[in-house]
């Protein structure tokens, strides 16, 4: 039950974020964001599929959990417990990369008239932290959770955005800052920072 409380209370506190920021980006550009019209073309139907098993099994993990017993796996319960409390730093630094981020964020690909390219904050040591923190949430809850299906639907999910969208925003931001992003790109890594 405390693996559950804790997984539920991560999904309110990203919803949160997530949401409050994508509010914020709305009132400054005066427009309502759309991510159906600025999606990778093709990933909206990977989204569709991979969301569907991930909050499927979601769902079963947290009201019919005798149900699925085939999809568990015998992780120890300190390894659980270790996870639970690795969601602590992880959702900082998803919160920390949306706040740093602010009205820049877009909720798909493309950039806004007056786009700023961020590089303080998580952005001075990773050029992609939010992809970073959600991947490492869904490994987490892989763990947590104990279920290979809610696990690897989530981190396949999260993976397959990341890898779609990654190559599609730095295009866009090489075309729109040049010299300055590929110097930033030169000095930060995509998603481990360089060392």
């Amino acid at each position: 039950m405390w693996f559950k409380l804790a997984f539920v209370a991560s999904f309110v506190i990203a919803a949160t974020v997530a949401g409050s920021t994508a509010r914020r980006a709305t009132r400054h550009h005066g427009q309502a964001l759309n991510q159906l019209a600025h999606e990778v073309r093709g990933l909206l139907i990977v989204r569709a599929l991979l969301g569907l098993v991930f909050y499927s099994a979601l769902i079963a993990w947290l009201v019919w959990p005798t149900r699925f017993s085939w999809s568990y796996l015998p992780v120890p319960t300190s390894l659980r417990w270790l996870a639970t409390s690795l969601l602590v730093p992880v959702l900082a630094l998803f919160a920390w990369s949306f706040r740093t981020l602010g009205t820049n964020y877009r909720g798909g690909v493309g950039l806004y008239a007056d786009h700023d390219l961020v590089t303080t904050g998580p952005y001075r040591r990773i050029r992609h932290p939010i992809y970073v923190a959600f991947i490492l949430i869904m490994l987490l809850t892989l763990l947590l959770s104990a279920n290979w299906v809610l696990g690897l639907s989530g981190l396949v999910l999260v993976s397959s955005i990341a890898a779609a969208r990654i190559p599609v925003e730095e295009a866009d931001l090489r075309e729109r800052f040049g010299d300055y992003w590929d110097a930033y790109c030169r000095r930060v890594g995509c998603l481990f920072p360089r060392l």
